[in-house]
């Protein structure tokens, strides 16, 4: 009979063949494969760049979020559509979201993968659930009109609220009477991603709320090549004034902007935690088997292909010092009542640093 020889697997190696196995090891000395304790999260870094935004190009606020070696790089553009608010109003919607499109760069093109799906889909409802942007912020209101005079044939732009004098005497369009809201759109990559999804979650959330709050909004102006059939400064005319824009469409006025009102508490943050259970050799009468632990272990921030894999107790917590906004679960058993009040504490003094 052949002898049977033991195999030794380097660290590395024996993280893609048996992640299980290199991650119990490491739990059971009271450390993680990545060096972290277990309850430490990854340092976050934010930043912007203005060469991001371009007003032009409809990039209206942008930010720039690092953790580790992974970086997450947001931009926000506007979209216009008609306000259906009514029906919203109904059905007690008074809070809008943003439609997020999330890309992870591996250097590779196509079809969006399940991940980036999943992740922009959970992003569009976290930001409808923790109302924290109120639809009526989103309203266009006092909507501009740009005129050309006939005799001077200097452009000017109109806006009822400030040009109140000159104002009366402007024949509406149908533009004026339909009520409109902006749309947000954000579009955020992923670079060298070396966490897991649910970190991933975390980081575009981060990026996604920061860029939100250095939004600014621009003011709307109908304009058709328009001209007045009278100058409106013209004083010895009954018609003067009157302006035909019946075909106006929406433009922006980049010269006047202001900021996003969002109700958003300081210190909200989103955090992610995995809990597994350690494997322990031997027990009360001495067998040299391998049994778990009563109490299972809570990871925060996961990280890492052992990690990713081998835990499939989840828990995620978006929250602020004061309130909880969303909680996620997924459990395979391990998640106790115990761990979860430890993972919400966690969140609470997480979100305090960050105020």
């Amino acid at each position: 009979m052949a002898e049977l020889k033991q195999v030794s697997f380097a660290p590395d190696v024996l993280a893609r063949v048996a992640p299980d196995v290199s991650l119990q090891r490491h739990l059971s000395i009271g450390i993680r494969p990545n060096l972290r304790n277990f309850t430490e999260f990854k340092a976050v870094e934010f930043g912007r760049s203005s060469q991001l935004e371009h007003n032009e190009n409809n990039i209206f606020a942008s930010s720039i979020v690092k953790s580790g070696s992974t970086t997450a790089i947001t931009t926000i553009s506007l979209g216009i559509v008609e306000d259906l608010g009514n029906t919203h109003r109904q059905r007690n919607q008074h809070f809008a979201t943003i439609y997020p499109q999330i890309e992870i760069l591996r250097g590779r093109s196509g079809a969006p993968t399940d991940e980036e799906m999943i992740i922009s889909q959970d992003l569009f409802e976290t930001f409808r659930h923790c109302k924290i942007i109120p639809q009526e912020s989103l309203n266009i209101d006092n909507i501009g009109i740009k005129i050309k005079d006939e005799e001077t044939g200097e452009e000017e732009i109109l806006y009822p609220d400030s040009n109140e004098s000159q104002w009366q005497y402007v024949n509406l369009s149908s533009m004026h009477k339909k009520p409109f809201q902006f749309v947000l759109l954000a579009n955020t990559k992923v670079y060298s991603r070396e966490v897991s999804t649910n970190s991933v979650f975390d980081l575009c959330f981060a990026s996604i709320l920061k860029a939100l709050q250095d939004l600014k909004l621009p003011r709307c102006y109908v304009n058709d090549s328009i001209t007045t059939k009278i100058s409106i400064k013209s004083r010895k005319s009954n018609a003067r004034g009157l302006v035909d824009t019946n075909k106006g469409v929406l433009n922006l006025d980049l010269r006047f902007q202001h900021s996003l009102q969002l109700n958003v508490k300081p210190g909200t943050v989103s955090s992610n935690y995995g809990v597994i259970g350690i494997e322990k050799k031997g027990d009360p009468e001495g067998d040299d088997i391998m049994h778990l632990d009563n109490e299972p272990v809570l990871l925060t921030d996961i990280e890492g292909e052992e990690e990713e894999s081998t835990i499939l107790s989840r828990i995620s917590i978006v929250n602020n010092s004061q309130t909880i906004n969303r909680i996620s679960l997924v459990s395979n058993g391990d998640i106790t009542l115990e761990t979860l009040r430890r993972a919400l504490d966690i969140s609470k003094q997480r979100a305090s640093l960050n105020c």
